[in-house]
């Protein structure tokens, strides 16, 4: 059996990470020496049942496989042991002593795809950071799409922002905010993400009510296929009495949390007080 080196495989998890690819991790965290699963083997398992690298081979691997399918489905991190031997408490080898292997479950980046890159997107951009988003600002103005402006974005392009949809393949853990300049684009941008069907867990616009209704009628009355529009949290955000662009980037934070917990119905904490 080749190995892997572990380097390789550290090296392998960063770039998944950055891709994101989700992956799980199972380390041999504490091994017996001249037995298949020494301390620091390591191997990546994927959502299509392939791998890279080895905690040892045998029936010790496939045991540890079997696991990581598991765990996909739980996404919860353990620590387990295996009595490395073929007494009824252990897994069928006879070279004896136990393995201890971590189990460590990496979901795939959320990415929040930002269509306007003004006072908002430079409020909002480090808090969805706090959280957990790889942020990607689009904007088709160059003064204001770049890392200068917004340091703190993973990405800035400065593009057309219909040329860049046409090649936008957004995954269904992401989520997409429309805010473009004076809200010119702010309608092209739904109607073409609409006609694209895209498949994201949250799709947001900023608008008054009025607005909104009138953009969200205009495209039912175009009859595309599928139902994001259904979806589109318009006008944005949470009722906070949001006033500036630091209040309006907590209240579209907070509700694109709660879409992505799950939460069913929205509320203040003091109401669920007596339930």
């Amino acid at each position: 059996m080749k190995e892997t080196p572990v380097f390789d495989i550290l090296k392998k998890a960063a770039e998944n990470q950055k891709k994101g690819i989700a992956f799980i991790m199972a380390t041999v965290v504490e091994g017996v020496e001249k037995t298949p699963g020494r301390t620091g083997f390591k191997l990546i398992f994927y959502e299509d049942k392939t791998f890279e690298g080895t905690v040892g081979g045998g029936k010790l691997e496939r045991i540890v496989l079997d696991k990581c399918e598991e765990i996909f489905r739980t996404q919860k991190n353990e620590l387990l042991e295996f009595k490395l031997t073929d007494t009824s408490e252990g897994i069928g080898m006879k070279c004896g002593g136990i393995a201890k292997v971590y189990f460590e479950y990496f979901p795939t980046i959320k990415k929040a795809y930002i269509f306007g890159a003004g006072h908002l997107c430079r409020s909002l951009v480090p808090i969805f950071n706090s959280i957990g988003f790889h942020c990607v600002v689009i904007d088709n103005r160059k003064d204001f799409a770049n890392k200068d402006q917004i340091p703190d974005a993973k990405e800035v392009i400065a593009v057309d922002y219909l040329e860049y949809l046409k090649k936008f393949n957004p995954k269904e853990n992401d989520a997409i905010i429309i805010f473009t300049h004076g809200h010119i684009h702010d309608y092209d941008i739904l109607e073409s993400l609409c006609k694209k069907n895209v498949d994201v867990k949250y799709l947001g616009m900023i608008g008054s009510k009025i607005k909104v209704a009138e953009a969200v009628n205009k495209i039912k009355e175009k009859n595309f296929e599928g139902n994001l529009i259904e979806k589109i949290y318009a006008p944005i955000g949470l009722n906070i009495g949001k006033t500036t662009t630091q209040e309006i980037a907590i209240a579209i934070t907070a509700e694109i949390l709660a879409v992505y917990n799950e939460v069913g119905k929205i509320c203040s904490l003091r109401d669920k007080r007596e339930d």
